[in-house]
């Protein structure tokens, strides 16, 4: 069992095929590590032998402050993308992991998103049993899903009244400038976000556009549309992928600067649905959450986070000070007196671009 380095993890693709089969891409070392923010994270990946042989991987990342390594793991095993082994492995192969991590030099903690139900459970349990662990379990909103309609017709009639006017009303009132583009290719899919990010648009940052772009370009079902003007300006820009069943949307941006009574977000959503349906998909997930007004439609996916933590009585001084302190400091420290603290943690991911338009709320 060994902690493979950034380099080593990048040359793991036909190790990770050979585990998993015809697994999605979301599962590759290229996707995983396009999915770390560098100047917050340390890539951090177990590598599980046996007899020479691999019999998993399972990858995490270390939370870094100022540039320093904290000791603070993370991981997510609620898509199913955080342990690569073969089904009868996976349990074993992730206490493992944990294991190897808890002993590490410097651990000081680690947070995991897994299923309400499933192996990570147990795996868990059975390190508590042996493992001299600090443990706190919470309820866990993250992703989110939408269920779909067997046509579009019958989707918004699944919506209120308000969000189904709406729909369609903002769709009849774009169809006059514009109009729905089902394939946008990913060079200027990526000019038009930085194009986007520019006109400051509500709730992108470099950091987050930069992270959603690697992963887009690290799968290999992606989803690019966009909503495009009749002189050739996009308005709006929906990004993600197909797996398993389902489609995933992580990104999306929108000139809510120049139009901001039009609800692209919206009309943008409606579409792509529309077109999912057509599909045959049925399952629409938003990285992170989906935001007004369709939250109020979709439910989170069962999650528990688990928080693993040295029962050191300076590090349990540490988090007692956290959570008292957090409410009152500045943002940046805020949000890592957050990730010390398990009531104060938020979802993961606010770094995903997924604006909605206040015209639709």
């Amino acid at each position: 069992m060994a902690l493979s380095s950034a380099a080593a993890t990048e040359r793991m693709p036909l190790t990770v095929a050979s585990l998993c089969g015809e697994c999605e891409k979301t599962c590759s070392p290229q996707f995983y590590l396009a999915s770390i923010e560098k100047d917050k994270w340390i890539p951090r990946v177990i590598t599980v032998t046996e007899a020479g042989s691999t019999v998993g991987v399972v990858y995490a990342k270390e939370r870094k402050f100022a540039g320093i390594a904290t000791g603070l793991i993370y991981a997510d095993a609620t898509l199913d993308a955080m342990v690569v082994a073969k089904p009868e492995d996976r349990e074993r192969v992730l206490e493992l992991a944990v294991r190897q991590f808890a002993n590490r030099p410097g651990f000081l903690g680690m947070r995991i998103l897994v299923p309400s139900e499933g192996y990570e459970n147990r795996a868990i349990e059975r390190i508590l049993a042996s493992h001299r662990l600090d443990v706190c379990r919470t309820r866990g909103e993250n992703h989110s899903v939408l269920d779909l309609a067997s046509s579009y017709e019958s989707f918004l009639a699944g919506l209120g009244s308000r969000t189904r006017r709406n729909c369609r009303y903002y769709r009849r009132r774009f169809e006059s400038i514009g109009k729905y583009v089902p394939h946008v290719s990913f060079t200027e899919f990526q000019s038009v976000a930085m194009r986007m990010l520019k006109q400051s648009v509500v709730g992108a940052r470099q950091s987050g556009v930069n992270r959603a772009l690697r992963m887009l370009s690290a799968v290999d079902r992606p989803i690019l549309v966009g909503l495009r003007r009749h002189d050739g300006e996009f308005l709006s820009i929906v990004g993600g992928w197909y797996e398993f069943d389902r489609a995933v949307i992580v990104f999306q941006m929108n000139n809510e600067q120049d139009h901001p009574q039009s609800s692209l977000s919206l009309v943008a959503r409606g579409y792509l649905i529309e077109e999912l349906i057509a599909q045959g998909v049925r399952k629409l997930l938003f990285w992170a959450g989906a935001g007004p007004p369709l939250d109020r439609y979709c439910y989170f996916l069962p999650t528990t986070r688990i928080h693993l933590d040295s029962p050191g009585f300076v590090w349990r001084t540490l988090r007692g000070v956290a959570a008292r302190a957090s409410s009152v400091l500045p943002r940046r420290l805020a949000e890592f007196a957050s990730w010390i603290e398990p009531d104060a943690v938020k979802a993961e991911d606010p770094e995903v671009v997924n604006v909605s338009d206040s015209a639709t709320s």
